[in-house]
């Protein structure tokens, strides 16, 4: 059916009009898949105009809601023409605020247009003039339905194996409501219309009512004062050497918040920490927030360009480290200066709920990053009257996240807000199943959480590794099959897949895992006090099966984006026509499974999560782009078996050496933002929309590490023992056979969780004070080792904490 005058609106882009439905499949069973049709009845409806346009304006409607699309492209055919390929009716393009009346009154006239033949077998057919012959004709699912003793009788004709009775009468169920809808409210918009049934509303709501009592009103320091009444001499915090009581974190945390003030912070400040994993650490975070002011966590791997930017971003006005070698645009507090801090006595507690306790700050689409504000009360939201961890006095959480990684909000809070020890462990302890072993029995560990890369990197080393722990899984998709390894290995351990974005305080819906996963794990449901919900464009709530954009609220929620209002307002949603609270939108795609769980299905938008860390391909891009003699810069994703690639790729008049524009990317992207594959290509492609096309990129043959070495120096133990034993951690921890000079780190599969486990290797090995940093912007055998020659010797000094008696 052509397009004609006063159809531009139905018809749209006709390049852009998808014909088909993100579910079904091929049919599992051999041979021709067996039809099954399912049929429902309701009244006659009373409207004018011919008996079809009722029914094909409401399946229109449902069609492109299952799409999620701004448009649809229905097929049509006529009960009498038996053998005639079907013909082709697209939905609205862009409803809008059209009107039901409007909308059957578009659909009408395209009914009367002469037939124009569709290019392909439509995936959903609708029969007009009667009922279907029963036949699928090509198509997956037929629609159809016929006047019978004053009811309209609803058909549906499908593949028995590739869709089952229950969806189809969910769908009947939808198609019957638009109906009735279409009817009953001629002048709504068509995108307040409503398709879910009623009992699937109530489903919903039932699954969001996620209310459960906590000190909504206190704030995280009074919560932790008053762990510290209840059980002074109770563990607070562990570490290899020693441990703090709560009375002792009490302590120190008020004298050096009296320091602070002494040096002018105050309600509101906010103070940027920069700090190794040691008790000191923990002390600083209680002090800042026993002053109402708020912490900036910052990374010891990030560039100083970036670094900067956040200070001045945040509005920092204090900078706190125990590198002394640090130098920033604020003051600067070096704790491993000698010396007592002057300090000026606490006044009356600081603070509110609702006052910023940190600022995290995440990659942003516009080559900067966003800083996310969260505070008190959302944090007390994901620790206190918790539902997806058993929380209390006995708990000891492994602290194993980098500080600015936002599940560090769980592991302090989680352990110190509930009376239990928050364990410290270098990082190297963690990369290790041995390490990590020996931390767990020797500090009673038993509860961690853990991003999906290092969970599979445990999983493969040793599964029993989990051995009476709750271990969360978050920050990427969870790999099945790990995860069915790790539970059988330790049938009395505890796996949660835990989901959520920084913008909802670290979790916002998880599953405890009862069974051994097939394929791809669900995230499961909203945690205690808050929301989640799968909407489409027009924000209306999607039926079982069907995907969605996922949406997410409740007490978790973040007010916005620090300094970027226009960024708050596209991605922090005051309601929308279905769901009235406020809503963050997450960009995942998602949809509930028949036994009520959330399945999230991959990203609308350009951003990833590789190793637990949001990154927007667009920063990498925009970063990349910028260096000298770059044209065109594309980042993509590919895969090495379960391992997600970082790549990028650009175009230049002129051959760029890649170690050279690593790092130049290494200065101004952290280490986990660095693409790991670097690659120079002549043209990028693009695809029928003239749009680069990153799938054909993502595509390409990642480079591999068999083979001779692709160095062009003699082997390394031809050179000298220092090379010799720097390539020889290299292969360690590549698990290859030999490691060439010239060969790079990251070519060979190596990543930045793995980077992390070859700098630690490395220290240990050598003795040198090698800076993390020189390891990503030249990782080849030859430049590593000449900076390990450089470096002084000896990892720089971190003194801890002295106990306090």
């Amino acid at each position: 059916m052509g397009s004609s005058d006063g159809l531009g609106d139905l018809i749209g882009d006709e390049g852009a009009v998808p014909s088909r439905l993100p579910f079904g499949g091929r049919c599992p069973e051999p041979g021709p898949c067996p039809a099954e049709r399912r049929s429902l009845a309701l009244p006659s409806p009373t409207a004018d105009g011919t008996p079809d346009e009722l029914p094909v304006a409401a399946l229109l409607l449902l069609a492109q809601r299952y799409a999620d699309a701004p448009a649809f492209r229905l097929g049509v055919r006529h009960a009498a023409a038996s053998g005639a390929h079907p013909a082709t009716l697209p939905a609205s393009a862009t409803p809008g605020e059209r009107t039901a009346a409007a909308h059957l009154a578009t659909v009408r006239a395209a009914l009367e247009l002469p037939a124009e033949a569709a290019e392909e077998a439509p995936q959903l057919l609708c029969v007009l003039g009667g009922p279907a012959d029963g036949g699928l004709h090509g198509a997956d699912l037929v629609v159809s339905w016929e006047d019978a003793a004053g009811e309209l009788l609803l058909h549906l004709d499908l593949h028995r194996h590739v869709h089952g009775a229950a969806f189809a009468d969910r769908m009947l169920g939808h198609l019957a409501r638009l109906i009735g809808e279409l009817t009953s409210r001629p002048q709504e918009p068509v995108r307040s219309l409503r398709m879910l049934t009623a009992p699937e509303w109530d489903a919903q709501l039932a699954a969001n009512a996620t209310g459960r009592p906590y000190p909504r009103q206190a704030t995280i320091h009074r919560l932790f004062a008053e762990q510290a009444a209840a059980g002074p001499e109770r563990t607070a915090v562990r570490w290899d050497d020693g441990e703090l009581t709560y009375r002792q974190l009490d302590e120190q945390s008020r004298e050096f918040a009296e320091a602070l003030q002494q040096l002018g912070v105050r309600r509101h400040s906010r103070v940027a920490l920069l700090l190794d994993r040691t008790p000191r650490l923990v002390v600083a975070l209680l002090a800042v927030l026993r002053l109402g002011a708020a912490y900036l966590p910052l990374d010891a791997g990030l560039p100083a360009a970036r670094r900067d930017f956040l200070l001045a971003d945040s509005g920092a006005q204090l900078l706190v480290t125990d590198d002394a070698t640090v130098r920033a645009a604020v003051p600067v507090l070096d704790l491993t200066a000698p010396g007592p801090l002057a300090r000026s006595p606490l006044g009356p507690e600081a603070g509110s709920p609702q006052d910023t306790a940190y600022v995290m700050y995440t990659s942003g689409t516009t080559g900067q990053p966003k800083g996310v504000p969260i505070d008190h009360r959302a944090v007390l939201r994901l620790v206190r009257g918790t539902d997806f961890a058993a929380l209390g006095p006995d708990t000891r959480i492994l602290q194993t996240g980098a500080l600015a990684f936002d599940a560090t909000t769980f592991e302090f809070w989680g352990a110190l807000l509930n009376g239990g020890a928050v364990v410290l462990t270098p990082t190297a302890s963690v990369l290790d199943a041995a390490r990590l072993r020996a931390v767990i029995s020797r500090h009673g560990v038993n509860a961690m959480f853990l991003t999906a890369a290092l969970f599979n990197q445990l999983v493969e080393q040793d599964p029993t590794v989990f051995a009476g722990c709750r271990t969360l899984v978050g920050g990427e998709p969870m790999s099945g099959r790990h995860a069915a390894q790790a539970m059988r290995a330790c049938p009395d351990a505890v796996f949660v897949n835990a989901y959520g974005p920084t913008e909802n305080t670290t979790f916002s819906v998880t599953h405890r895992l009862t069974a051994l996963p097939e394929g791809r794990v669900p995230i499961g449901t909203p945690i205690a006090n808050s929301t989640a919900w799968v909407l489409d464009r027009e924000g209306n709530p999607q039926p079982v099966g069907v995907p969605g954009e996922l949406y997410v609220g409740g007490d978790g929620l973040a007010a916005g984006y620090l300094n970027r209002p226009e960024l708050t307002a596209a991605a922090f949603l005051p309601g929308t026509p279905a769901v009235s609270e406020r809503l963050y939108r997450t960009g995942d795609l998602a949809r509930w499974t028949e036994d009520g769980l959330l399945d999230c299905l991959g990203r609308r938008d350009n951003q990833v999560k590789i190793r637990g860390y949001r990154i927007e391909l667009d920063e990498i891009e925009h970063q990349l782009a910028r260096l000298p003699g770059v044209g065109e810069a594309v980042a993509v994703v590919s895969h090495r078996g379960d391992t997600a690639v970082l790549r990028a790729f650009w175009t230049s008049t002129t051959t760029l050496d890649p170690a050279a524009v690593r790092a130049g990317l290494a200065r101004q992207l952290p280490p986990y933002m660095v693409p790991q594959v670097l690659e120079q290509i002549a043209a990028l492609p693009h695809g029928r929309t003239l749009k680069v096309d990153r799938s054909a990129l993502a595509r390409l043959p990642l480079p591999t590490g068999d083979g001779p070495t692709t160095g062009d120096g003699p082997a390394p133990e031809e050179e000298d023992p220092l090379r010799r034993r720097v390539a020889e951690v290299f292969a360690e921890v590549l698990k290859v056979d030999r490691v060439g000079p010239g060969d790079d780190f990251f070519a060979l599969g190596g990543n930045s969780l793995l980077a992390m486990r070859l700098w630690n290797r490395l220290r240990a090995v050598t003795g040198a004070a090698l800076d993390l940093r020189q390891v990503l912007a030249a990782p080849t055998v030859a430049a590593v080792a000449e900076a390990v020659r450089q470096a002084p010797a000896g990892a720089p000094a971190r003194p801890s904490l002295a106990r306090r008696s």
